[in-house]
């Protein structure tokens, strides 16, 4: 290269564009983990034993001002306490540790604020140390910390038992329902390496018509009508996504369109449906776990049988993960049209193999090609829903999956949401109506009429 090629001026680079590229690369380090104030700590360990034997023998106050009497009660106890220490605690010190002390023993300690915050919708807990939440779809670090692992443990399993689970050595996992609805998982060492880890999904806002998904964003009305004729068509329907995507919510949605006169059996591991304002004739099955003896498991699969004997115009099933899919399947061909569940997938292709993938749990000697085919003879339409970095969820695909005459799946793609990418951290992009449907003859035989197929944007 010559000396004048090489020669470069310093108005040969463009200083903007190298930043923009760099703010690619960036990357936010970990904080930080900051433990419990060792003072605080020390107070709260000496005083929560002798408040909850002082409590004991009186009972825990009732009523909308039961925490602040405990806090008043507890306030009492630490001031007492806090002048026989070194150094002494001030009076903020004081009233923290009566907070959390009162905390502890009626609700979930330092989890407590979080759950009585309408803007949390997840509670995350990494260890005693480190307690993130989301709010508006984003993850933040908060102050709130555990005195130590031993305090996490007691908080988990008096959450356990609000549950009516349990968790210890033995059985080191947990998921349960609180009485909100609020869904809890917990993991206890040896399992959980790094210590205790407990994540609980709040309850929310819970959407119980249609127009509430129009309303947030979640889908267009031209499919909302497509799918509300599905339903009332008695197509069989599976709502796939990631966790946390509004499978549930899309399902309960959907459920408010099938005839009130028709009968329903719901079946899940925790109950998360609720028809009861859409329909009066509703049978609601929930799995156990073994207790501690080993014994008295009730598997989802055995309520899908069970729901058979029922009666039932249509099978619901929370969520299919295991070899319990194949009587759902078989439970849609065999009598049961119009039935629903939900699948974790990310696209319909993915669906249809996860369906076919649990299917082979159940091993009765089916090949995949003839699971696949069960899978798909089964199915009649496939929802997707995804979830954006804003805490958004939409409908991505709403698609029909066939066989050709070649035996391959083929999906007849009838909505779908195109993504562009994202404006002011809100996902930019359009729902466009792809192609006509291929049950317009069953809809026909039930008397229902849908819009002409107006291809395109629907924006």
């Amino acid at each position: 290269m010559s000396a004048q090629q090489g020669d470069l001026e310093f108005d040969d680079f463009d200083l903007e564009e190298i930043e923009q590229h760099l703010k690619v690369l960036e990357r936010t380090l970990p904080a930080e983990r900051t433990s419990y104030d060792a003072l605080r700590a020390r107070l709260e360990r000496a005083a929560f034993p002798r408040f909850v034997a002082w409590l004991g023998p009186r009972g825990l106050p009732e009523g909308e001002d039961a925490l602040r009497r405990l806090e008043d009660d507890a306030r009492a106890l630490v001031e007492t306490m806090a002048r026989d220490f070194e150094p002494r605690p001030t009076p903020e010190d004081v009233e923290w540790v009566a907070q959390r002390i009162a905390r502890d023993v009626l609700g979930t300690g330092p989890l407590q604020e979080f759950l009585d915050d309408p803007t949390v919708s997840e509670i995350m807990v990494n260890g005693p140390d480190l307690v993130v939440v989301e709010r508006g779809g984003r993850l933040e670090q908060t102050p709130a910390r555990f005195r130590d692992e031993a305090h996490l443990t007691s908080t988990i399993r008096k959450i356990a038992e609000r549950t009516g689970r349990r968790i210890d050595f033995a059985s080191p996992t947990l998921d349960g329902r609180l009485p909100d609805g609020s869904r809890v998982h917990a993991v206890l060492p040896p399992i959980a390496i790094d210590g205790p880890q407990l994540t609980i999904r709040k309850f929310g806002k819970r959407y119980t018509q249609i127009e509430d998904l129009i309303s947030t964003g979640t889908l267009r009305p031209e499919m909302a009508f497509y799918l509300g004729a599905c339903v009332k068509a008695r197509l069989n329907i599976a709502i796939g996504g990631p966790s946390a995507s509004g499978k549930t919510t899309t399902l309960n949605v959907l459920a408010t369109q099938v005839p009130a006169g028709e009968r329903l059996v719901t079946i899940e591991e925790l109950s998360e449906l609720d028809f009861s304002r859409s329909h009066c004739h509703v049978v609601r099955l929930q799995s156990r776990t073994e207790n501690i003896e080993g014994t008295g498991e009730v598997t989802i699969r055995q309520l899908v049988k069970e729901a058979l004997r029922m009666r039932a115009d249509r099978i619901v099933v929370g969520e299919a993960r295991g070899p319990e899919m194949v009587d759902v399947l078989q439970a849609m061909r065999c009598g049961h049209d119009g039935s629903m569940t939900t699948i974790h997938a990310s696209s319909p292709a993915d669906v249809i193999e996860r369906a076919v993938t649990i299917s082979l749990f159940a091993n009765l000697g089916l090949s995949e090609e003839h699971l696949r085919r069960l899978v798909v003879d089964s199915l009649d339409v496939i929802v997707v829903l995804a979830r954006f970095a804003n805490g958004e969820r939409k409908i991505v695909k709403i698609s029909e999956p066939y066989l050709s005459e070649a035996g391959e799946v083929r999906f007849n793609h009838v909505f779908e949401y195109e993504h562009e990418g994202y404006a002011d951290e809100a996902p930019v992009g359009r729902f466009r109506w792809v192609g006509p449907t291929r049950h317009e003859l069953r809809f026909r035989r039930m008397g229902i009429s849908l819009p002409e197929a107006a291809l395109g944007d629907l924006e």
